[in-house]
Parts: C-alpha cells; structure tokens; sequence
C-alpha cells in the first residue's frame, strides 16, 4: 500500500521497533506524536484491532497499517479502509482486497455508490444547525450536531469536551422531525445561561475532533462508538486558537483599567459558577476551620485578621503556572463567545484579564482571578469549625445533556 513519498516499509518498520520513540515516527510520517503512537500500540495488537480504529488515522499511518492488514489476512481491517478520507489510503486497501480474494479468502462486499436519480433532483435542504455552549469554569462545553438520516428522522449527537481530559462524553439518538425542533427550541431556550447558541456545523465538528485527539495524552476513556462516529463525520480542521483574535492588549490605560474592572465578570450567569478547584477550596475551608477553633487568637477581631491572611494566600498559591495557563485559555475562549453575542465590553474585560494571567501579573491583582477563591470564602461570612467546604456559589444550572429516543 504507498502513500506518494513516503517509504511505507521503513515506516512500518519504525512502528514496529520497540525501541523507536513515537517522535521520531512522527517526524519522519509528518503526523502528530499521539496518533504516532496510536498507531504503534495499534500495529502490536493487530489481531485485535477494530476496524474503525485505523479508518481514523492520519493517511501514512493507515497505508502502513494496510499494509500489515494485507500481510496477516485482515480483510475487515481493508475494508474499512476501503473507505479512508485519503483516495490513496483507500485505492491501495481495494487492491489489497482483492489479493486476499484472489487467495481465496472470504471478503467483505463494498458498499456500491448509489445510481444517479433519474429525474430531477428535489431542491437541497437547508443544513440542520448546530448548537454548542460556552466553555465553563471546569473547561468543558457541550456540543450538538444533528444530520438527516433518509427514511429514519434527524440523528442528534451530543457530545462534552473537555480542554483537559478530551472527549469525555458521547451520546447519538434519533428524533423525528418534528421532535427534533422541539429539542431544538428546548436547548435554547434551557441553555441561555450557559450561552448555548448555533454555531457553524464546521465549527461544531471541529470542537469534537479536537477534543478526541486530547484523549490519548489524558488516558481519558473514549466514549464507546466514538471513533466510528467521528470517521462517518468526516475531516474536521480544529478551531483557531481564540487568543490569537485578542493577542494585542488594549491602547494606554484602558487594559490596566479592564483588568481591575475584572470583578463583573463573576457578575455575568455564564461566569457566576466559575470558583477554584473543589479540592483546593475544601483545603482552604479546613485552614479556616482551625482558626476559628484555635486558642492563638484572643478575640473575634485577630481570628478576622488571620482567616483575610488564609483566603489572600489561598489565591497566591492557586495560580500557579499551569492554573494560569489554563485559565487564560478559558478566558480566552469565554471573550470569543461573548464578542459573537455582541457583548463587547465584557469580551474586553475577559481577554484582558486572560493576557495579565499569561504575563504573570500578581494574583492580587486581579480580581477576576481573587474571586475565584474569595467568593466562596465571604470575609463576613467565614466558615465556621466543622462547616465542611467552601459556601456554595448558588445553583448550578441545570443539565443540556438530553438522551434523545
């Protein structure tokens, strides 16, 4: 199986050698290191490969693996790869199909492309939307993509991503047609606070394949069906990085003036049930505990003064340089959306606090980033001994995550 330019026997030669660091596979097959990888750990247990697990490879990486698929008999494994995206990948897997069948192997039929209409073709439909969410405070979003499946209704696909773990979770159902725009107007009308809106199909696509491909540094378990359902989606580009639309800070001393007005933004539903990590909260909460229990402070006043000291260090020590990476990324994000909505002034708000996070202006000073611990910790309001955690920022919203019939 060839793939033009590239020595496909070395390469599956590189994947094949324990001792070959899955960068070097990369460099030399110009793929990614994780699907590198994938496939390495694909080819050590070829008799136990999936089919749609190589229909989702990078196109070397499937030529290679067809080629391993021809030499150990695996006509399920070329037939899906029958149907790669690359016209090489799945020109080659056809051949090979038919060697094994001129071997006298059992091989599976083809789909065969469907006859043009005799009369004329009916208008198209008007794509279905797509919807997805804003980015939360834990860094997942919820996306819906819908497509019509003839003689069947609308298939719906909701998927959450997330910016750490990858895709986390899968969910595709059926819907007649008119049940689907009832879910439809539901999820928009439900998802105001969580800044649900439509967004391109390309986009929505795009979120998802994204997010698979964080899956393999995670070790997240992919949802079961996933990669079968993202090979019938189809190539998707990977969003742009929204920092990229907001690198440049704003003109004189309106960025300073953003980020100390940064605060509001814990005022907006999207960003009101942003706090710290619940484990670093309850870590705080325990620290809080023992100073209102503890004999060194002789009155009210003092263990005041001491519990203002906790909560001011509790937000030192939360950014650390990973937390704000990450955080600025979410920020990021979050100015992109708001900008889409027309809310410019809070879009401003949030990529400035987003640039003083990557810069790394101090915590202090940055009170988007102080309320993040602060609002669970009222200094007028503070945990008292055995309070168990941190008070709750006020209801979550609840769930979009519908299972559809």
């Amino acid at each position: 199986m060839a793939v033009p330019g590239l020595d496909l026997d070395k390469l599956l030669a590189l994947l094949r050698d324990p001792q070959v660091e899955s960068q070097e596979i990369a460099s030399f097959a110009g793929v990614p290191r994780e699907e590198a990888g994938r496939a390495s750990r694909l080819l050590m247990n070829l008799a136990r490969a999936k089919p749609e697990e190589l229909l989702t490879l990078p196109a070397p990486l499937a030529a290679a693996l067809g080629r391993a698929a021809l030499g150990a008999g695996r006509a399920d494994l070329l037939a899906a790869l029958a149907g790669h995206a690359s016209k090489d990948v799945a020109k080659e897997a056809k051949r090979g199909l038919h060697v094994l069948k001129a071997r006298g192997l059992a091989v599976p039929e083809l789909p065969r492309p469907a006859a043009p209409a005799a009369s004329s073709p009916a208008a198209a439909e008007p794509p279905l939307p797509a919807f997805a969410t804003a980015v939360d405070g834990h860094g997942e979003r919820a996306v819906w993509l819908s497509r019509n499946v003839p003689g069947k209704g609308i298939e719906v696909a909701q998927a959450v991503a997330s910016d750490v773990r990858g895709l986390v979770e899968l969910q595709v159902g059926l819907l007649g047609r008119k049940e689907w725009r009832a879910f439809a107007k539901g999820l928009v009308e439900r998802g105001a606070n969580m800044g649900l809106g439509e967004i391109p199909r390309e986009r929505a696509a795009g979120l998802v394949v994204e997010a698979r491909g964080r899956n393999e540094a995670s070790g997240a378990r992919v949802p079961e069906g996933a990669d079968l359902w993202l090979a019938q989606l189809g190539p998707a580009a990977p969003p742009p990085d929204p920092a990229a639309a907001f690198a440049a800070p704003l003109p004189g001393e309106e960025e300073r003036d953003a980020v100390a007005s940064s605060a509001k933004l814990h005022d907006l539903p999207l960003l009101r049930g942003w706090l710290a990590d619940e484990a670093y909260l309850r870590a705080v909460a325990g620290k809080l505990d023992e100073v209102a229990v503890s004999p060194l402070y002789l009155d009210d006043r003092q263990r005041a003064e001491q519990a203002t000291r906790v909560v001011a260090d509790a937000v030192d020590g939360y950014l650390d340089e990973a937390r704000r990476a990450q955080l600025a990324g979410r920020l990021f994000a979050v100015a992109e959306h708001l900008a889409g909505r027309g809310d410019e002034a809070h879009a401003r708000l949030a990529a400035a606090t987003a640039r003083a996070l990557r810069s790394g202006a101090p915590a202090q000073g940055i009170p988007f980033a102080r309320l993040l611990v602060e609002k669970a910790f009222p200094l007028d309001a503070t945990p008292a001994a055995g309070a168990g955690g941190p008070a709750a920022p006020g209801s979550e919203p609840p769930s979009l995550i519908v299972a559809p019939r």
